[in-house]
């Protein structure tokens, strides 16, 4: 058991050696959380983001991490057609990498 963890703590360091799309999920545990919850709700907006993580950060950085995902194009944000206020974020372009991500920490913690 203990070398699942040592395993699933060197994938960790290796992705934040990476420069592309996993090092921007798992940059702070902050930046892992808004990605996770953006992906688990398929559309969420900023303020659902800001309820959700009341204690976890502040709005001026829940809003610094989307805007740098956005500018990366790792997040997309979508305008409400009905309420044009409301903006959907998404993070369609990360589904690939977070799939591979889950199935490699899956077989990780399957394994004998």
């Amino acid at each position: 058991m203990n070398s699942k963890f040592l395993q699933i703590s060197k994938d960790l360091i290796n992705n934040s050696r990476d420069k592309g799309e996993i090092s921007y999920i798992f940059k702070t545990k902050v930046h892992a959380i808004i990605v996770f919850q953006i992906f688990g709700n398929k559309k969420i907006t900023f303020e659902d983001l800001c309820k959700n993580l009341v204690t976890v950060a502040s709005r001026t950085t829940i809003q610094s991490i989307l805007i740098d995902g956005v500018n990366k194009d790792y997040l997309s944000k979508e305008v409400d057609q009905k309420d044009k206020r409301k903006k959907y974020y998404n993070c369609n372009n990360l589904k690939e990498v977070i799939t591979k991500w889950f199935q490699r920490n899956k077989l990780i913690f399957t394994s004998q």
